[in-house]
């Protein structure tokens, strides 16, 4: 296999495994009714890609691992997203609460 198709297949599988994330987010975005959704998406598809890249990196490298990688993909994507959602939601709060705070003089 040439370079360039081994860069091309390791960019596919990038190219799936945020897309998993991707739609885990938007799920997670709608159930979470958008508050704090935004912030959440780049920890969503990085949790998404780890996901995916935790299968071979432990050595299953054949088409139940490919399988496998798909799953823990969606996981970390799930994951991420609430996450990231729960921290968007908590900085807003603390936001909120320092701007009701009177000014000190």
């Amino acid at each position: 296999m040439t370079t360039e198709a081994r860069i091309a297949f390791i960019v596919f599988f990038f190219a799936v495994w945020c897309f998993l994330g991707l739609m885990t987010w938007a799920v997670a975005a709608v159930v979470g009714r958008g508050r704090g959704a935004l912030p959440a998406l780049p920890l969503a598809l990085a949790a998404a890609a780890a996901g995916g890249v935790a299968v071979p990196l432990l050595g299953v490298r054949d088409g139940a691992g490919f399988f496998l990688s798909l799953v823990m993909a969606m996981i970390g994507g799930v994951l991420g997203s609430v996450t990231g959602m729960a921290l968007a939601r908590r900085l807003e709060r603390a936001r909120e609460r320092k701007a009701r705070e009177p000014a000190i003089r």
